[in-house]
C-alpha cells in the first residue's frame, strides 16, 4: 500500500525508507535502511534496502530499541540448585541402568526442580526451569504441562521400570547400613482410586486412606524405594510384601511396632545379609524377664539424658533399653492432665505405668553399641517428620494431573 504523504514527511534517519505494512499497530509503517545499490544493465540503479530500523508512530520516528529475549534469560538462579544437582550423580547413574536416556534426565529434572519448589505445579515446571541453573547442568528438557503429566503417566503405569530402579538403588546398600522402613495413612476418598480403602483408624477419621510405606538409608540420608497399599492392608502384610517385592535383600531393618521381627522370620532365614532393629511394645515378658529398667548408664552425645541397658536372651537376640528423661516428663504430664479431666486417678495404676514413661526398647539379631541402636530410633524419626509434612504442612490435596470429575488440576 502507498505510504500516506504525511507519515513520508515525518524527519527520520537519511538513506531510509518507509513501508506499510497494510494493518493496523504500532508497526504498521515502518523503516528500513539503504545499505546500498543494485546495478542492472540497461536500467538505473536500484537501492538495497536492509533491516528495519524503526517506526513511524504518532507522527514521530520511534527507533526499534532492542527487543525482549525469548531463549534464555540474563539471570539464572544457582547455589540451591548447584547443591541439590551436586549430590545426584550417583541417583543419575541410577536412571540411566533403568531407564531410556531422555525419560532418565527428565524425571531427575523434575525431582531436582520439585527440591528446589516443592509446590510447583506441572504447568510452571518448564518456566522454573528456564529461570534455574538445572537448565545449564542439564540442557534440551521438555517441560510442557501435557508432556511432565504424560510422562508421569506412563511411569505410573510400569511397574517393572520402577523396580528395576528401585532394586538398583538397594544394590548399593551394604550388609552394615541401616534402612529404615515405615508406613503412613495417607486420607484419599477418591471414587477413581482403587487403593483406596478404610483403614484401621476410619472409626476415628470417617474417611478412606491408601497405605504409603517408604524405605530409607539411615547412613546416606537418601529415600530408596516406595510403593502405594490399599488404604484397608494390614501393617504386617504390607511391610512382608514390601521387602519381597523390592527384593530387600541386605541392611539392618528398623521399622515400627506394625513390623514385629516375627513377621520376618522368612526373609532372615533366606537372606542372610538381611537383619532386624525393631521397638517392642512396653508390655513384652523380656522387659521383666531381662530386666531391662535396671540401666547400665547413661548414653554419651545426646541432646536429652537417656539412660540404657543392653541384654541377651536365651534365644540369641539382643534387647536394648533406653529411657530419654524428656520423653518420660512429656508422658506423664500427659497421662495426669487426662485422668484430671476424667477425674479417674488411681494410685496402683499410676505407679505401675510410672516407671515405663519414655521407656524405648528394641530387639535385634545384630550386637550392637547401645548409641548406635538408639541413633538409628532418632534417625527413623525423620521418616516420621517427612510424613507429617507430606500429610499436613504440605497440603498435598491434589495429583497435578486431574481431578476425579476429569477436569485438569495443573
Amino acid at each position: 500500500m502507498a505510504v500516506p504523504e504525511e507519515v513520508k514527511k515525518v524527519p527520520r534517519p537519511v538513506n531510509t525508507t518507509v513501508y506499510d505494512a497494510g494493518r493496523d499497530g504500532p508497526k504498521r509503517f515502518f523503516v528500513r535502511e539503504r545499505i546500498g545499490c543494485k546495478y542492472i544493465k540497461g536500467h538505473n540503479p536500484q537501492p538495497v534496502y536492509g533491516k528495519v530500523i524503526g517506526y513511524i508512530y504518532e507522527g514521530k520516528f520511534i527507533p526499534k530499541g532492542l527487543e525482549l529475549r525469548t531463549d534464555k534469560p540474563d539471570s539464572l538462579s544457582f547455589g540451591s540448585a548447584a547443591f541439590a544437582y551436586s549430590v545426584c550423580q550417583t541417583l543419575k547413574q541410577e536412571l540411566f541402568e533403568s531407564f531410556e536416556i531422555k525419560t532418565a534426565l527428565t524425571l531427575l529434572t523434575i525431582a531436582l526442580l520439585r527440591v528446589l519448589k516443592p509446590r510447583v505445579p506441572n504447568s510452571r515446571l518448564n518456566s522454573l526451569y528456564e529461570r534455574s541453573w538445572i537448565s545449564m547442568f542439564i540442557p534440551g528438557i521438555q517441560l510442557s504441562g501435557n508432556t511432565v503429566s504424560k510422562l508421569l503417566n506412563n511411569l505410573g503405569k510400569d511397574a517393572e521400570k520402577r523396580r528395576h530402579f528401585f532394586a538398583r538403588r538397594l544394590s548399593n546398600v551394604s550388609g552394615f547400613e541401616h534402612i529404615a522402613i515405615d508406613g503412613t495413612l495417607k486420607q484419599d476418598s477418591s471414587i477413581v482410586n482403587d487403593l483406596s480403602g478404610f483403614s484401621y483408624k476410619s472409626r476415628l477419621k470417617g474417611c478412606r486412606d491408601i497405605s504409603v510405606i517408604y524405605a530409607y538409608d539411615i547412613e546416606r540420608m537418601e529415600p530408596l524405594c516406595a510403593q502405594v497399599f490399599p488404604g484397608h492392608c494390614i501393617d504386617a502384610s504390607a511391610y512382608r510384601e514390601f521387602i519381597r517385592e523390592n527384593k530387600i535383600e541386605k541392611g539392618i531393618i528398623v521399622a515400627d511396632k506394625g513390623f514385629p521381627s516375627s513377621k520376618l522370620a522368612d526373609e532372615l532365614k533366606q537372606h542372610p545379609g538381611l537383619h532386624f532393629l525393631t521397638p517392642v511394645r512396653r508390655n513384652v515378658v523380656n522387659i521383666e524377664k531381662l530386666e531391662l529398667l535396671k540401666f547400665d548408664g547413661v548414653l554419651a552425645g545426646t541432646k536429652q539424658q537417656v539412660l540404657y541397658a543392653k541384654r541377651k536372651s536365651v534365644s540369641g537376640r539382643f534387647f536394648y533399653s533406653f529411657k530419654d528423661t524428656g520423653l518420660e516428663s512429656s508422658e506423664q504430664k500427659d497421662y495426669l492432665n487426662h485422668r484430671l479431666r476424667h477425674n479417674d486417678f488411681n494410685n496402683e495404676n499410676y505407679l505401675g505405668k510410672k516407671e515405663k514413661f519414655g521407656l524405648i526398647v528394641f530387639e535385634s539379631d545384630q550386637d550392637l553399641s547401645p548409641k548406635s541402636a538408639y541413633l538409628c530410633y532418632q534417625d527413623r524419626w525423620l521418616l516420621e517428620l517427612m510424613f507429617k509434612k507430606y500429610k499436613s504442612n504440605e497440603q498435598l490435596v491434589d495429583s497435578r494431573v486431574q481431578s476425579q470429575d476429569g477436569r485438569t488440576r495443573n
